[in-house]
């Protein structure tokens, strides 16, 4: 595909979206109606639409500013005069591209040549509800936090150590076309310089000899006091990231087991725990109670905010709202009275959030203390975004005899 042609399917995408429809969805339908789009375009319209929406605040400002319509066509404009991209290669108004620039464009465009720092300021690319939750977490750090929300993330990786090591896979990598050193905050991580569009495709993948896995997730994992031979219970295991990080670094000794709302996920995480060498049993919420005082440590990675996360998943932050937020902040709260019984005496909670917010994380746990006084809170952890990885946080609870 072309620029323009490529341009064209990002301003319809961007276009459903600001629709109110679900971006993933979007994507997904868009492949399956073009299926002549090879790998490289999908990943090229990918990026154009999500860097779009890393910014999209900046965008619709400088739109709203200049009493411009708010759409695909205006926000893919927006993106190619920031980035300085050649308008004539993507507005050519032929057949499969944008319709050529209209006078405003081509008036705005020779003017942001001139003072592009004018043109569109600086802006916090976040929700309007939560800038002062944002800065009351972040204090000093709001600042740098906003900027890099607004960057693509980092991509890494971690070896599995059941199956091969980093020197193995670096070598792997290096071969397949694919530049990567080996991280040092990690003990099994590898920083993806160049090519990861192929991590997935290559065979050590498909062997399960790594996984793909943001380097400050895998540092939270292994700054877990964690021992062999015990039982772990990932409560909200998603596909299963935490609990195959954990099972790995325990060298598959222990019993693991997953539970989840979503079965669909857990298919994955069956899929990769089989990839990676590692068993896992399923608990099903019925079977739950069966499971009381049970467990050596139990990870509650909770659905939260995601705001640690944005720049991955950048539509996630334009969908949030304060009832929804509300919502979350409810569904924390009863995922740790759920597993507190769970829990042997002296126990372990790992209490996990890939959020930046006080009110998901330290206060959250405070207020659990507070209801819940044989706990402890032993050690809590931030790790703030930055050019390595996400934003997390992690609270360790013991249970007292």
């Amino acid at each position: 595909m072309r620029k323009d042609s490529q341009a064209n399917a990002a301003i319809s995408i961007l276009d459903d979206f600001l629709d109110g429809k679900n971006l993933n969805s979007i994507l997904f339908n868009w492949t399956k109606n073009n299926r002549y789009a090879g790998s490289s375009d999908r990943e090229s319209i990918r990026n154009i639409v999500f860097d779009i929406l890393r910014v999209k605040k900046t965008f619709t400002s400088v739109l709203e500013k200049e009493k411009q319509p708010i759409n695909g066509r205006a926000l893919v404009f927006l993106h190619s005069v920031f980035y300085a991209l050649n308008l004539n290669d993507i507005f050519t108004g032929q057949k499969y591209g944008p319709k050529k620039l209209s006078i405003f464009e081509k008036e705005f465009s020779k003017i942001s040549k001139e003072n592009i720092k004018e043109c569109f300021g600086v802006v916090d690319n976040i929700p309007d509800f939560l800038t002062a939750e944002f800065k009351r977490s972040l204090g000093r750090k709001f600042k740098n936090a906003m900027r890099l929300l607004e960057k693509r993330a980092p991509i890494s990786i971690r070896v599995n150590p059941l199956k091969s090591d980093i020197s193995s896979i670096l070598e792997c990598l290096s071969l397949e076309g694919i530049e990567g050193k080996k991280s040092k905050i990690v003990r099994y991580g590898i920083d993806i310089i160049g090519n990861p569009r192929r991590l997935t495709q290559i065979q050590a993948f498909k062997d399960g000899c790594f996984e793909v896995q943001d380097l400050h997730s895998q540092k939270i994992i292994e700054d877990l006091p964690l021992d062999e031979h015990t039982k772990v219970l990932d409560y909200c295991a998603g596909a299963g990231g935490k609990i195959l990080s954990i099972a790995c670094s325990l060298k598959g000794n222990g019993k693991f087991y997953i539970h989840d709302i979503d079965e669909k996920k857990l298919k994955e995480a069956d899929l990769r725990a089989e990839r990676a060498g590692v068993k896992f049993k399923r608990l099903e919420v019925e079977k739950l109670q069966n499971y009381r005082c049970s467990f050596d440590y139990i990870v509650a990675d909770v659905p939260c905010s995601g705001s640690g996360a944005w720049r991955r998943n950048p539509q996630q932050k334009w969908r949030i709202t304060p009832e929804s937020l509300n919502e979350i902040l409810t569904r924390q709260t009863v995922i740790l009275d759920e597993v507190k019984d769970l829990l042997k005496k002296n126990g372990y909670i790992f209490y996990i959030t890939c959020s930046l917010l006080k009110i998901e994380n330290e206060e959250l746990i405070e207020n659990f203390l507070m209801d819940n006084k044989h706990f402890r809170l032993l050690n809590k952890k931030n790790i703030t975004i930055d050019d390595s990885g996400d934003g997390f946080f992690c609270a360790v609870l013991q249970k007292k005899k």
